[in-house]
């Protein structure tokens, strides 16, 4: 026969077990969270910077779009997006800074154009 202060220590000791895995599970999912949302920032940090570098590589030449004078770079950059479906930015530029994109006028050389560049 077991003492009634026998079993209050078991039923206590049951209990002390009890809460100790409470406390060691209630530990995991914290430690499996932190862990989970670290993976994700670390995964949006990387697609950002993919993207950044991808938004920088912006500079092959697609061609010119016709914008009202003077050149407005809000307006140039809609022309491009229009025009050329893979233009990622529209630059106003004078003729003369062109690359050798376009044959020189005298009365062209300073004129603003809108041209397109991808990637």
């Amino acid at each position: 026969v077991i003492s009634p202060k026998v079993s209050e220590n078991s039923r206590e000791t049951v209990i002390l077990k009890l809460k100790k895995q409470r406390k060691q599970k209630a530990s995991k999912m914290a430690k499996t969270l932190i862990c989970f949302t670290s993976l994700l920032l670390v995964l949006l940090f990387i697609s950002a910077e993919i993207q950044k570098s991808q938004a920088n590589d912006c500079d092959r030449f697609l061609g010119e779009a016709t914008v009202s004078y003077p050149c407005r770079e809000r307006e140039c950059e809609a022309q491009c997006h229009e025009h050329y479906e893979h233009s990622c930015k529209g630059e106003c530029e004078d003729h003369d800074h062109d690359h050798g994109h376009h044959d020189h006028d005298d009365h062209h050389d300073h004129e603003e154009h809108c041209h397109c560049y991808g990637h």
